[in-house]
């Protein structure tokens, strides 16, 4: 026990930063002298799948928000972003995590992260190669049930939003700018002589728009996940929103499955900008838990101290709402 939280208060906090300082933060927290290698000896495989555990562990109990949303919100169970941030690695570890641009980084890692924006923790890691595929690693299934998930066009792919859907999720991403759906239905009508836009193609209603908001539904073909031989296609309508950006002089598009009853066009665009909170987790690992300075080439030392970096970030969560309880008060 006492080594866990050595690593989760020492290297977690940024205040030791090599097996070194820990060793000495060990032995003063403790009143024991350990020679260095009863020490290091201690970092192996099986500790990194003992973290591995904890970690999930730690996400599954407390990333579960305690209080509920309100406002335009308030219909859903939690809103959830998925998000991968780069971490540089040294250089002897290319085999396992290859960088993209191996002309000044050799080795990479991508760490996956699916945070509760609610209760401003992860419920969800995932580590794999800069080169390896994300989507892949986003697994959904019932827990998706009443959430709603916030993706960036790294997770745009139609066969992940009929899985949201299917499992009874909700979804917002944006769009690729590329993407040229047909229009099936105009869901907000307009004074005047508004432009047609059903039997469209999304360019080239956009160029001609004069309005602030373009809300309508279009059909997409969805390839489902291949079963030994057999992949299955389906027809799915979904909603897409496009809101103009009077600073960038074009329109941010989103496709959603969440009805107008529940978000008009404009609360789908402000509902996306909840995405900052995993940027702002991001941020505060590799400041404040100085995530990128990972002092060992050996992989499971390399991924034990990034799933103690997360255990510390999930425990320090609980921190103010412990306080809070103690004060009596919300300060």
């Amino acid at each position: 026990m006492a080594f866990f939280w050595t690593l989760v208060l020492g290297f977690g906090t940024g205040a030791c930063r090599s097996l070194a300082e820990m060793r000495r933060n060990f032995e003063s927290s403790t009143g024991t002298h350990l020679v260095p290698s009863s020490f290091y000896d201690r970092f192996t495989p099986a500790l990194c799948k003992f973290l591995k555990s904890a970690v999930s562990k730690a996400c599954q109990t407390l990333s579960e928000p305690g209080e509920k949303l309100g406002g335009s919100l308030a219909q859903f169970r939690d809103v959830v972003v998925a998000d991968c941030t780069v971490i540089a690695l040294h250089d002897l570890l290319a085999s396992a995590y290859q960088a993209c641009r191996t002309n000044h980084t050799k080795a990479a890692l991508k760490m996956q992260v699916v945070i509760s924006a609610l209760a401003a923790g992860p419920r969800a890691i995932h580590l794999l190669s800069e080169r390896g595929n994300e989507l892949k690693k986003l697994k959904i299934g019932p827990w998706i049930k009443g959430r709603l998930l916030l993706v960036d066009l790294g997770y745009y792919h139609f066969s992940l939003f009929e899985r949201v859907d299917r499992n009874g999720g909700l979804f917002v991403s944006r769009v690729k700018a590329s993407s040229n759906f047909r229009i099936i239905k105009a869901n907000r009508t307009w004074r005047g002589r508004g432009a047609e836009v059903v039997g469209k193609k999304i360019q080239d209603v956009l160029p001609k728009l004069r309005r602030e908001v373009l809300d309508v539904n279009v059909e997409l073909r969805v390839k489902r996940r291949a079963y030994g031989d057999r992949q299955s296609t389906v027809s799915k309508t979904f909603r897409l929103v496009a809101v103009r950006n009077d600073e960038a002089k074009r329109y941010h598009l989103y496709l959603t499955n969440v009805s107008g009853d529940v978000l008009s066009a404009e609360e789908v665009a402000k509902a996306y900008a909840a995405r900052w909170e995993v940027e702002l987790l991001f941020k505060e690992l590799k400041s404040q838990y100085r995530l990128d300075e990972l002092p060992s080439a050996k992989r499971h030392i390399v991924e034990s101290l990034i799933y103690v970096a997360v255990l510390t970030l999930t425990i320090s969560r609980l921190l103010p709402q412990a306080l809070r309880r103690r004060n009596a008060a919300d300060r």
